[in-house]
């Protein structure tokens, strides 16, 4: 067992400062001070990175390519009794769906990693802030909520290094992939698609907003 489990308050102390009624009114908004202090974590494994973002990008661009060969072999083959050359397709077909599914697993099995070395970073930090802090501390404040720091936050950072960073990326990428290839294909059909989105963002927003704070009141308990 390590020597912080061993001696827990071998730390110095660090002196509690007194909150204003502005500093407990604020709140943690500032996203881009958020994404800057992550970063601050995730910088270290910057190669490791740019690997994960390049595999998003051609699994992004292969899950493109193979519905538009599958629309190649239906029209240009199939419909018109054309064999010559269907073989040599669907070797590619496969060959794509293969370098799919191997992109998906290299990116997801890096930023796994990636995720877990930084939550076990800020984790280690975090144990040492709190041997570092007085007892009074813990006195003026909830157990609950200093739980929720500790647990539930930081689990949530973790969820999202895992899964949400490649889902951002990759659906960027492939909406924009998607649009480039629907509007090479038929503009006005584009354009009626389209349309529908201006709703389903609406949507979503109004019901992230009333859901946020059944989120929020449920961790409050």
């Amino acid at each position: 067992m390590s020597n912080p489990f061993i001696k827990p308050f071998q730390y110095e102390r660090i002196p509690i400062k007194q909150d204003n009624n502005e500093k407990k009114r604020k709140r943690v908004d500032n996203w881009l001070a958020t994404t800057r202090r992550i970063w601050s974590y995730l910088k270290v494994h910057k190669r490791l990175l740019l690997l994960v973002v390049l595999m998003i990008v051609l699994s992004s661009a292969l899950s493109l390519l193979g519905p538009f060969l599958i629309g190649v072999a239906i029209d240009e083959y199939l419909m018109v009794s054309q064999t010559t050359g269907l073989m040599s397709l669907l070797i590619l077909l496969v060959v794509v769906y293969i370098g799919h599914a191997l992109t998906m697993w290299l990116q997801h099995f890096w930023m796994i990693g990636i995720a877990q070395r930084t939550i076990y970073t800020i984790r280690t930090e975090l144990f040492n802030h709190i041997q570092r802090l007085p007892i009074p501390f813990f006195d003026k404040r909830q157990h609950g909520e200093l739980m929720s720091r500790m647990t539930n936050d930081i689990e949530n950072v973790s969820n999202t290094l895992n899964s949400s960073v490649i889902q951002i990326i990759s659906s960027v990428l492939t909406f924009f992939g998607i649009l480039a290839v629907m509007l090479w294909l038929s503009p006005l059909m584009t354009l009626i698609t389209i349309s529908v989105v201006p709703i389903m963002v609406f949507g979503m927003k109004w019901i992230t907003k009333r859901t946020s704070i059944f989120l929020s009141n449920s961790r409050k308990h």
